[in-house]
């Protein structure tokens, strides 16, 4: 194994470092749902709404801003806020957008706020290439489009994706995942191949464009390639019984994916997605890796609420860092006061001073190593409680060993496709075959 063990270069040290903050999955609850039922008179939702838990409020929603400007009293004033998607709970999507939107400029009227659509951002399950969604991709762009170049928000409107430069080194490139997503039928029957694969063409020339030029990618989308493992032991299941696994893309468009990522590597400083609700990582292809990161709504799994502040240098195009943030939804609940509290920080935890894929390489060997003898150190499990957001164990779905060899092979191969055998199967086949050996060698 390789150390990475880097001598420890604190995320704040340098003039150059400053911040961004991401928002995904709120989910808001604009029609009262989540403050009811078995909690009643939750100010900021709660786990118990049903199975798979709730949205959040608008009360959840204004907590979180007033944390994110006590942090920014100490680390300055952001340069962006990225929403990755995923509006509404019970509500249309452009109401429970307008409201998220009203909030975030009532507290940082002068940032620049992006948006990137999510599945729930787009009309149920309706083609994604259809007539029915295009009016709400142009309504979608009218209404996130403040920052936007006249290409940028024409695309955005056209059909979902754009570009947006924000710095002499840095541009954003932001996808419509919705053409890719797994649990949308229209795409399972191929009926947008043409779009999505129309994307992956424009992704492509994007980053030549930002080759030639120089630049930094940041790349953002809702929907992520690997596999729905943190939904596999949910009393809701991942669209079947306790222990399915269900990629969140088919294979084809993981395989295009990987190969733009890993072509234009050193161009992408980071691939940023949302959707799991849940605080992941994977390696993409060969050279390529993504983060998830967990969403503001407490349901699907449950789980504690959740926000992340990014810090980048945008002189230099990357993102060396990130401090994590939840929401403790039983006591702030309970004393009907927010608690925000720190989560942990990516360098300071991992003792890594970058996040590129080469330390989540050698983070998965310590991963692996201590799931093999948890005597070699407590980082997977403490990895585990991040995962879920600090969220009381009651709550969470059981992860046992099983679990945990999912979540280990989707983090190294859930979205890496070779032409000769999927490797996430070969992954899943080889461990439980080893934990199966295990387990009957204990029992004689």
């Amino acid at each position: 194994m390789i150390v990475l063990l880097l001598l420890l270069i604190s995320a704040f040290a340098s003039a150059k470092r400053t911040t961004f903050w991401q928002w995904t999955d709120p989910h808001v609850d604009l029609i009262n749902e989540c403050a009811g039922n078995k909690t009643k008179g939750a100010m900021f939702g709660n786990f118990d709404n049903s199975d798979t838990g709730c949205g959040c409020t608008p009360a959840l929603l204004d907590s979180a801003l007033d944390h994110m400007k006590g942090v920014d009293s100490e680390e300055g004033t952001p340069d962006f806020i990225f929403f990755t998607g995923d509006s509404p709970w019970g509500s249309t999507p452009i109401d429970s957008e307008a409201e998220i939107k009203a909030q975030l400029q009532k507290k940082y009227p002068d940032t620049p706020i992006y948006f990137c659509i999510g599945n729930h951002d787009v009309i149920g399950d309706m083609n994604p290439s259809g007539d029915d969604n295009k009016p709400l991709y142009h309504d979608t762009a009218e209404l996130w489009g403040d920052y936007l170049d006249e290409d940028a928000k024409a695309t955005f409107a056209a059909s979902g994706w754009y570009s947006q430069k924000i710095s002499e080194k840095v541009k954003l490139v932001v996808l419509n995942t919705e053409y890719y997503d797994y649990g949308n039928d229209e795409v399972l029957v191929g009926n947008t191949y043409v779009d999505g694969f129309a994307q992956y063409d424009w992704l492509r020339s994007e980053l030549e464009k930002s080759k030639d030029a120089g630049e930094k990618v940041y790349l953002f989308g809702h929907i992520p390639p690997g596999y729905e493992c943190g939904y596999a032991n949910n009393p809701s299941g991942a669209g079947g019984e306790p222990g399915d696994l269900r990629p969140y893309m088919p294979d084809l468009f993981v395989r295009k994916f990987s190969d733009i990522t890993d072509e234009f590597a050193e161009v992408i400083a980071v691939t940023i997605h949302g959707h799991e609700h849940i605080d992941t990582f994977r390696l993409v292809g060969e050279k390529s890796h993504h983060y998830s990161v967990p969403g503001m709504t407490s349901g699907y799994p449950r789980k504690n609420p959740s926000v992340r502040l990014w810090v980048h240098d945008l002189e230099e195009g990357e993102v060396p860092d990130y401090k994590q943030y939840h929401f403790d939804m039983i006591n702030s609940n309970k004393d009907e006061t927010p608690y925000w509290k720190e989560t942990y920080v990516f360098s300071k935890q991992y003792g890594y001073n970058n996040t590129r894929r080469e330390v989540l390489e050698d983070l998965l060997d310590r991963f692996a190593a201590e799931h093999a003898d948890p005597s070699v150190s407590t980082v997977f499990a403490e990895h585990k409680v991040f995962y879920s957001s600090d969220t009381p164990v009651e709550y969470q779905p059981i992860c046992d060993e099983w679990c945990q060899v999912q979540s280990l092979c989707d983090m190294n191969f859930g979205a890496v496709v070779q032409t000769f055998g999927n490797m996430m199967t070969t992954c899943l086949a080889w461990k439980g075959y080893e934990l199966f050996s295990k387990n009957a060698e204990e029992e004689l």
